[in-house]
């Protein structure tokens, strides 16, 4: 459908794979180059059964993104470097704005950090390994696509003409990515995507996913994470000013 053309979009596909990854290289669930001086951020949002708080434990290494790697990223002027650390235990979906102790996306200059930690907290210290949104250790190759926006986003008349069936199959990219859109199959998409601070819409930063699907023989579960319902989830960011505090829905 020619009238599809002008809706096309580029998303980046992470295609990560289990492995050791640099600190100061691009990956899923490794270590950050986070300065030694700046303290390692926590959630105390914890109780047990009996209501009594717990913690506060340090949050999660997920993602570190390098304006090398991933120039098309949304990056604040000035910075070349974006961290994501969360806390892996459930919080209530979706997330709202602010998230509060439970996420953290950290935009930085690389140059600026002169001495990293080396003794960064340890996520067995204080998380099993079978807490779904806990990343294991995994190198990226990025792969640059093509795809075209969840059939909700298109206008009416667009989509009147379509099979939608086999355009909800086709049309979003499954996997770990960059950008591009988001697939909404179980819950709709919401009504409103607007940021919390300055209701400018709000845009798909990072998709995880439970599974890649072109694994090719290899690990088809390489994050270890099981998101959502077995799905995936998007972290969303404001289009207006990336910086403002994101937001988390799952599938």
């Amino acid at each position: 459908m020619p009238d599809l053309a002008p809706y096309a979009q580029s998303t980046a596909r992470l295609h990560p794979r289990r492995g050791l990854p640099g600190i100061r290289e691009s990956h899923i669930g490794g270590p950050l180059w986070w300065p030694a001086d700046e303290p390692w951020p926590d959630c105390a949002e914890h109780k047990d059964i009996n209501g009594t708080p717990q913690g506060p434990y340090p949050l999660v290494a997920v993602a570190q993104l390098t304006a090398a790697d991933f120039p098309e990223a949304p990056f604040p002027a000035g910075t070349d470097l974006v961290q994501l650390l969360w806390c892996p235990d459930w919080h209530d979906q979706p997330h709202p704005e602010g998230w509060g102790q439970a996420c953290q996306l950290v935009w930085r200059r690389a140059s600026d950090i002169t001495e990293p930690l080396v003794g960064q907290p340890d996520p067995e210290d204080h998380w099993a390994y079978d807490e779904d949104m806990l990343p294991r250790p995994c190198v990226l190759r990025p792969e640059r696509a093509v795809e075209y926006p969840w059939v909700e986003e298109l206008p009416d008349a667009l989509r009147e003409r379509l099979d939608e069936d086999h355009y909800r199959e086709n049309s979003v990219l499954t996997g770990c990515k960059l950008g591009g859109s988001m697939g909404w199959a179980t819950t709709d998409m919401p009504s409103s995507l607007e940021c919390g601070v300055c209701g400018q819409p709000l845009a798909l930063f990072l998709q995880f996913d439970t599974y890649e699907d072109d694994a090719d023989g290899e690990d088809r579960e390489p994050t270890g994470m099981t998101v959502g319902r077995g799905s995936h989830a998007g972290l969303f960011v404001c289009s207006g000013d990336p910086t403002h505090p994101p937001s988390f829905f799952t599938q």
